[in-house]
Order: structure tokens, then C-alpha cells, then sequence
């Protein structure tokens, strides 16, 4: 990835992991990701040491007309080429200009030129085409740094390439289940024996603040077979922690909850005081249908014992928003605890979370711990230690 901007942050890279991603689903390994900024030096630096390890180098960024764009210049010297001028590219440009109804600058020129003996690569969405440049060491791929236009080339013109040239048949699937409510060593504890042993498919875990992800990636001749063999693994994971699967993929916990209350024709009230509203903010995200409103009350010493002010909140959340069913978290600044209750039709379930403070990350976390809780109770799963 090239570009000044980058590494500056001043643009978010949101290309590397959508080329990671494509490169995987179509069978190809990506070993190392490199960011490098407009400095002819260290890109070349950059190249050279990928080439080392690597049969394909994909870059990004730097083939513009501008005087900091020098990606094509760094090829040539790498590879110990002349920039030729090249008609047939000159002409794609005017006739890309034509089309954009735009006079075509002096300095546009310059992305008429390419390392001599390079493959371009039609850019039907820009001016800067694309570029394949190799020797004996190996092939390096340029591409445009804006998204619009890396992402049609790669689909469209690279990915078929690497496929032909390196004969790459297979896909790589991957499926990630998520596990709520239990840290990543106790997960690891249940299926580290898959961890250890898995070859294809594989089995890695990821903590994050919201979730454990358990990753189950294979390699197959095809997309049906690939699926197979994680549903295998799947079946595994699922029987060694029991009910404890919270969704898949992109599933989140707020949708699967409001699933969950919607299928029963509920509608779900809050009133929350620690959490500050994260609560209604996630199940709005989400677009819940089951979700009837809810209120963000100040946080005190209870009344009465914590569960009786959560059960309170709780139903006096109900009777406001007229919902079947409601959520009350009262945290208590004397024990630093926040206490939690769930009530619907079907019962209710209470449980206690201790993070202490009202900052973004606990505010997250008591709000993980207490839709997990509902959902468990919703699936007759274990209830976890919050």
C-alpha cells in the first residue's frame, strides 16, 4: 500500500482488507501486508523485499499524474527497465477524458507511460491503468490506489490472471462463530484440542471487547466443498460449548436478541442508568423491530435492595412504552456494581455486572453481558458469570 496519506492516517485503508479478504476467497495466500509512504527509496525497499518472498507483489496507489505519484518509476528501476511512452495507453486516457467531458492536463501524460515490455490492465473506471511488470525473481501488480478503481481491477482483470497464471483452482472459505458472556481462555479450554490438531479446516480464536470469534477456515477445489468441511468443525465447536454460540459472521447480539423477542410478537422496553443509553443505541443500529423505546435515568444509591429498583425500572419501563417485555439496569455507585433484570411474559432472570466505572468500554460490556443474558434466557442456554 502506497501513499504518504497512509501512513499519516489521514485516510482510513480500507482496500488492504477488502484485497486480503478477495485474495482468500479465491484461493490465493497473502503473507504480509506493507504500508509505505511517497519516498522512491523505501518503496523500492518495500518491492524488493517482497519479491524476495513472495511470486506476486500487489501494490497500491501511485500511478497518478501528479509529481508524487512514482510507482511506475520505482518498478522500472527495480527492475532495471525504461519508461516507454505508449500510444495505445495515451489514446485509452483522451478517450477516458472524452467521456469525463474533461480537458485532459499536460501532466496526465505521464500515465501514458510504463515500464518497457509491462502488461496494462484497462481501467474502465479511472484514468490510471494498471500494470504487470516481472523478471526471474518474480511479478509485480499495480494498481490504482483509489478504491473505486482497485476494486473492479482486481476482481475483474487480477484475480482471473493469478487463477490462469499459477493455475490456482481451489477457494478458501472461512466461517466465524461468536461466544458471549465467556473469556478466551475458557474458550480455548473447550476446543483447544481443534486449535492444536486442525489442518483443514483450521480453528483460531480472537478476543475483542464485545465478543470471543472462533475462526474455522478451509481450503477446497470448491465453494460446496469448503463449506462442508467447516460444517464439520462446526458441528464440533458447537456440541463442546453447548448454547454458548451467539451467531455467525456478520450476526450481531442485538439482532439476534431482537430476533429472538420478535418471533414471540414481544416488544422490548429499557431503562438503563450506567450503560447511558448504549443499550438503545445498539438494538436502533440494528433496526430492531421489537424494540418499543426506553429512558436513561441517573445513577443512585437504591431505595430499596438493588433488584427490587431494577425489577422497578424495569416495569415502569413496560407500562410507559407499552412492551411485553423490558430491561431494567440500575447501577449502584456505593458497591460499583450494576444489577440487571430481564421480565417478559415468560419469567424474568436477573444477573450482576461488575465493571465499575461509566466509561465507553464498560458502558460496552454491561451491555454485551446483559443482552447475552436475555438471549440465554430466551434459548434455555447456561447463564453466564458476568
Amino acid at each position: 500500500m502506497i501513499g504518504t496519506e497512509l501512513l499519516l492516517g489521514q485516510i482510513v485503508d480500507t482496500t488492504a482488507a477488502f484485497m486480503g479478504t478477495t485474495l482468500a476467497e479465491n484461493g490465493i495466500s497473502l503473507f504480509q501486508k506493507t504500508t509505505v509512504g511517497d519516498n522512491p527509496e523505501r518503496i523500492r525497499r518495500a518491492l524488493e523485499g517482497a519479491l524476495q518472498r513472495s511470486n506476486v507483489v500487489l501494490t497500491s496507489g501511485g500511478l497518478g499524474p501528479t509529481e508524487d505519484d512514482i510507482t511506475r518509476e520505482c518498478i522500472a528501476e527495480l527492475f532495471d527497465l525504461s519508461l516507454e511512452f505508449r500510444q495505445d495507453l495515451y489514446e485509452q486516457l483522451a478517450a477516458r477524458f472524452a467521456q469525463f467531458r474533461r480537458p485532459m492536463s499536460e501532466n496526465n501524460r505521464k500515465q501514458a507511460f510504463a515500464p518497457r515490455g509491462a502488461v496494462a490492465i484497462k481501467n474502465p473506471n479511472g484514468t490510471a491503468p494498471g500494470l504487470i511488470v516481472g523478471d526471474s525473481r518474480g511479478v509485480i501488480i499495480a494498481m490504482p490506489g483509489v478504491p473505486g478503481e482497485l476494486k473492479p481491477m482486481l476482481v475483474d482483470s487480477v484475480i482471473p490472471y493469478l487463477r490462469e497464471q499459477f493455475g490456482i483452482a481451489g477457494v478458501i472459505r472461512w466461517r466465524v462463530l461468536k461466544v458471549c458472556g465467556v473469556g478466551e481462555s475458557s474458550v480455548d479450554t473447550a476446543i483447544g484440542h481443534l486449535i492444536r490438531t486442525g489442518q483443514n479446516p483450521t480453528v483460531g480464536v480472537l478476543a475483542s471487547p464485545d465478543a470471543v470469534r472462533i475462526r474455522i477456515t478451509a481450503r477446497a477445489d470448491s465453494v460446496e466443498e469448503a463449506e462442508q468441511l467447516i460444517d464439520t468443525v462446526d458441528i464440533q465447536v458447537r456440541a463442546l460449548l453447548p448454547g454458548l454460540i451467539m451467531g455467525v459472521d456478520d450476526e450481531t447480539l442485538e439482532g439476534v436478541v431482537d430476533g429472538l423477542i420478535d418471533a414471540r410478537g414481544w416488544r422490548l422496553a429499557l431503562a438503563e442508568t450506567q450503560t447511558g443509553g448504549m443499550l438503545a443505541q445498539r438494538l436502533s443500529a440494528a433496526d430492531a423491530k421489537s424494540f418499543a423505546g426506553g429512558h436513561v435515568l441517573p445513577s443512585a444509591a437504591p431505595e430499596d435492595e438493588p433488584l427490587a429498583t431494577a425489577r422497578g425500572m424495569a416495569e415502569e419501563a413496560r407500562a410507559r412504552f407499552k412492551a411485553d417485555c423490558a430491561i431494567g439496569l440500575h447501577f449502584d455507585h456505593a458497591t460499583h456494581k450494576t444489577t440487571g433484570l430481564f421480565v417478559c411474559p415468560d419469567g424474568d432472570v436477573h444477573w450482576e455486572a461488575s465493571y465499575p466505572g461509566t466509561d465507553t468500554r464498560s458502558q460496552m460490556r454491561v451491555a454485551v453481558v446483559s443482552l447475552e443474558q436475555v438471549r440465554r434466557f430466551l434459548t434455555g442456554a447456561p447463564t453466564p458469570d458476568a
